[in-house]
């Protein structure tokens, strides 16, 4: 296939590489601006890792604070209405102070809808194959469509692919793994199972006292979120072959009495930008889930009747991160650090699964339980019109186990999208924009910048 023409004969203002989470906050704060906006997903469905069945890590501190807000909690209230989640839940015991599952498919189809109203034009089964740019400015993208090779032009660009895949593309300076190594944290991949007793599955399962909520239809609490680890079963899933090590960890979410997300799968030294090691990967963790279910059906209470589904793709938890004007180091996240030009706060802990495969780290934020996120971190270096949002922001490894949780993840998306459009629309550079205009747009979005009540904030009741 040659590259004869442009795909769409059009100059965008904002164009977003990749459609989870973070572009579709990217995609949505840009074109809600007032920017005409496009959004190219590789995948036939947008969501990402929200669309597999995670639980969106967390708008609150350890403190019991809610300090994430803007469009990531707009998703959670238009879900709410649907019946696709239950708000925020408080964890009586566990790592973060309160979790927020959410459906999967009906993340997928309530974001889909919102795009849709903002005017967002999204392009599906389309992949971001090359970039081109010429002294830090990107002039335009080559995708790959079903039928043709093209081209897209915009203004402005926003990598949120998690890989940096268009920053590397463009010729941006990135990290990938960890320092000396290249090591990568795990991949896994969440097994759905439906016709499920959950009351019955959590009481045979949850090491740690479950989160427990009401839900509208239903007679009595549902346990939406347990975990622990399959101790007292070592030896049966050795055998049948699921695990090489014992004491395997597991967490559950739902919003439904009779489904659950299971996230209990992990495979080590796996390159989450090598296509052949993620296809090895989606085989052996597929395995994996088919023995996984097995062993439930045969030995947990609750699931005598389930069927089990495990997901289309990968989770890829680590790869490359952008060089950015400024990294997000450990001592920020140690001291909760404030920054002058934030684009809003995180407070996930540093969550790292050690390369291993085999062991799992929960560091608390330090101070008041929450870190700004600087708009620097987003800016690739020696780039004019290029930002990164999500996973691939500019972060070592250590702060990357806490920026690259789907909460911040929308945060930044956000404030890359306001970003982006602002530049386009005021024919500047994304360095060169006045931090001051930025903040205030982003305040008047919703944003939560740590400097301000923080209006709107749901109850969530104490632990």
């Amino acid at each position: 296939m040659a590259v004869t023409e442009n795909l769409i004969d059009e100059k965008f203002d904002v164009l977003v590489a990749g459609g989870g989470v973070t572009g579709i906050a990217a995609a949505l704060a840009a074109a809600r601006q007032g920017a005409r906006t496009v959004l190219i997903e590789p995948r036939p469905f947008i969501g990402g890792n929200a669309a597999t069945g995670l639980c969106i890590h967390t708008y609150f501190t350890r403190y019991g604070k809610q300090v994430v807000f803007g469009i990531a909690q707009e998703i959670v209230d238009r879900l709410t209405e649907l019946g696709g989640a239950v708000g925020h839940v408080p964890m009586p015991q566990g790592y973060v102070y309160a979790v927020t599952p959410v459906d999967a498919d009906l993340f997928r189809m309530e974001t889909t809808a919102m795009l849709a109203e903002a005017g967002v034009v999204i392009l599906y089964n389309t992949t971001l194959v090359g970039a081109d740019s010429i002294g830090g400015e990107v002039q335009r993208v080559q995708v790959c469509s079903k039928n043709r090779l093209g081209y897209l032009n915009a203004k402005t660009f926003i990598d949120a692919t998690g890989d940096a895949d268009l920053a590397l593309m463009a010729g941006a300076e990135c990290r990938e793994g960890w320092a000396g190594t290249g090591a990568m944290q795990p991949v896994s991949m969440m097994l759905r199972a439906v016709s499920v007793d959950t009351a019955r599955a959590c009481e045979a399962l949850a090491e740690f006292t479950p989160a427990y909520a009401t839900k509208k239809g239903c007679d009595k609490p549902i346990p939406i979120y347990f975990h622990g680890t399959f101790t007292r079963w070592n030896k049966i899933l050795r055998d049948m072959g699921v695990y090489d090590h014992d004491d395997h960890q597991f967490w559950t979410n739902t919003v439904w009495p009779n489904q659950l997300n299971i996230n209990a799968s992990r495979m080590a030294n796996v390159n989450g930008n090598d296509p052949v090691a993620l296809s090895q990967a989606t085989v052996e963790l597929t395995k994996q889930l088919q023995k996984l279910g097995q062993f439930l059906k045969e030995h947990i209470p609750g699931f005598e009747n389930a069927s089990f589904i495990p997901n289309a793709f990968v989770g890829v938890r680590e790869t490359r991160n952008i060089r950015g004007e400024y990294e997000l180091n450990e001592e920020d996240i140690r001291a909760g650090r404030k920054f002058e030009d934030s684009v809003g706060q995180a407070c996930f802990p540093v969550d790292i699964h050690h390369p291993d495969g085999k062991s799992q780290e929960h560091i608390d934020i330090g101070g008041d339980g929450a870190y700004d996120l600087p708009y620097r971190a987003l800016i690739p270096r020696g780039f004019t019109n290029l930002l990164a949002a999500g996973r691939c922001v500019s972060a070592t490894p250590y702060a990357h186990g806490a920026t690259r949780n789907m909460a911040p993840c929308m945060t930044t998306g956000e404030a890359a999208g306001i970003a982006a459009a602002l530049a386009a629309q005021g024919n500047t550079t994304c360095p060169q924009l006045p931090i001051e205009l930025l903040q205030s747009r982003l305040r008047q979005a919703g944003v939560y910048l740590g400097d301000q009540v923080s209006a709107g904030a749901a109850t969530v009741p104490s632990k």
